[in-house]
């Protein structure tokens, strides 16, 4: 473009787009980002986050509707998904990725190519591995973006019939132009169980879609327990998502040293690993939901003897506890390992979400620690339970105070909790009974110190 700036490409407006989105894109994971003095809560003005000028260039040159997209098109709104979601414009990011996914589909590039002919140029058979990559970046980013804002997707799975990348299709220099398959494709069958599982347990899919679809949390009152069934149908697709992790080849898998410490992966498998355990998170969060409403039901019990849940729900729920916590612990090492390398991204939407998935379910647990009753079995939570929030909210308190708008709107939530969660615990010492609290779920006090300076006073109030 600066070489040649006479030249055809030079003045497309649709190469042109696509180019300013990469720039923005590429600013963004690029800044590091700096601290400023706010405190968190928003009483200085929102930033926009590194490379914005950059999108707004872009989206301007952007064809709204095209109707006669190209791969070049799908490109640019794939890129512009992303980006909108770094300023927390997340239907904008949503609406992005599905008119990518519709110009893909209008392509056909779902279905099967016609074999190739055996005189094709290798040229040939890198443009077809290309346009197949592309369907399914556009696809991944589909299903990521609408199991985050908890949307259906944009085709059924059953519509789609072409293969999974293939670096072995390639031959040559060509190779080198793509991503590794085995590792492309690893993602794309986990965002795959991800999508499944929250449509299904979330209850936004027809039961065309999802058997037993109609034992959902779509309209279910958290306030009641989960049924067996509900627990049956967490299990099942939490059983699906570990045995993924466990067919993962070796070089996939997080490489940890004999002691359990110490492992050194690329950022896209991180990537890859924080999207499994924020997974598991998710899908598993009712039960926690659930075990803290009991434990607080019986610190308010009158009558000590009143019987608990059964034995086979009690297992099921202390299971999914410690696979929280697990997964909660795991996403706190792997986002430190990323910080420590420099390759967390300040303003990046989605490693903001990974620590405040986390954060949430170690909030809860460590509230739990006082709910604890003679007649139920301790809950663990130890320091290193501990720790590992200390660690989230502290990274999410850094991306907060650099300017990342959606971590933000995330540490905001997670001093709502924590306020809550006092007033709960106020509740249980005073002998105030629930109906007579009034949470106030929207306002925050600017002066309300960040949860990150807590931690002393968590410490010390250890039973």
């Amino acid at each position: 473009m600066y070489q040649n700036p006479e030249s055809p490409q030079s003045k497309d407006r649709g190469w042109l787009c696509f180019w300013l989105a990469v720039l923005a894109v590429g600013e963004l994971h690029n800044n590091n980002g700096h601290t400023s003095t706010d405190n968190g809560v928003g009483t200085t003005p929102d930033r926009e986050p590194p490379g914005a000028e950059y999108y707004h260039q872009s989206v301007a040159f952007l064809q709204q509707v095209a109707e006669n997209p190209d791969v070049l098109y799908i490109e640019t709104l794939c890129l512009l998904a992303i980006y909108a979601f770094s300023m927390d414009k997340i239907n904008t990011g949503y609406m992005f990725n599905g008119l990518g996914l519709r110009a893909a589909l209008s392509l056909g590039l779902h279905r099967s190519p016609l074999d190739i002919p055996s005189e094709a140029s290798d040229l040939r058979v890198a443009e077809s591995e290309h346009q197949r990559r592309v369907f399914w970046n556009v696809y991944y980013q589909d299903l990521l973006t609408s199991s985050t804002t908890g949307r259906p997707w944009g085709i059924l799975d059953d519509e789609i019939n072409i293969d999974y990348a293939d670096s072995s299709r390639i031959s040559g220099d060509s190779v080198m132009e793509f991503f590794d398959s085995e590792e492309a494709n690893a993602h794309m069958e986990l965002m795959r169980l991800r999508g499944q599982a929250y449509s299904s347990l979330y209850g936004y899919a027809g039961t065309a879609i999802n058997p037993y679809s109609h034992i959902s949390l779509y309209d279910f009152d958290l306030r009641n327990s989960l049924s067996q069934q509900h627990l049956d149908k967490m299990d099942e697709f939490h059983q699906g998502l570990i045995a993924w992790q466990q067919e993962l080849p070796e070089r996939l898998k997080l490489a940890r040293s004999l002691d359990g410490s110490g492992f050194n992966p690329s950022r896209s498998i991180a990537s890859l690993h924080l999207t499994y355990h924020q997974t598991i998170l998710v899908l598993l969060r009712p039960a926690l939901v659930n075990i803290h409403n009991d434990r607080f039901e019986a610190r308010t019990r009158v009558h000590p003897d009143m019987v608990d849940a059964s034995p086979v729900l009690k297992s099921m729920l202390r299971a999914f506890y410690n696979a929280i916590l697990d997964s909660a612990r795991e996403t706190a090492s792997i986002l430190e390992w990323l910080q420590y390398q420099g390759a967390l991204f300040t303003y990046s939407y989605f490693d903001a979400s990974y620590a405040f998935t986390a954060a949430i379910a170690l909030q809860l647990a460590s509230t739990m620690r006082s709910f604890e009753y003679p007649n139920q079995d301790a809950l663990q939570f130890t320091d290193e339970d501990l720790s590992a929030l200390g660690s989230l909210i502290g990274i999410l308190r850094q991306q907060s105070l650099a300017g990342n708008l959606p971590a933000k709107h995330f540490d905001r939530q997670l001093r709502l909790l924590e306020n809550n969660l006092q007033a709960l615990q106020t509740a249980l010492d005073n002998l105030v009974g629930l109906e007579d609290l009034n949470f106030d779920l929207d306002y925050l006090d600017p002066g309300t110190s960040s949860l990150s300076g807590n931690f002393d006073a968590l410490l010390r109030n250890e039973p």
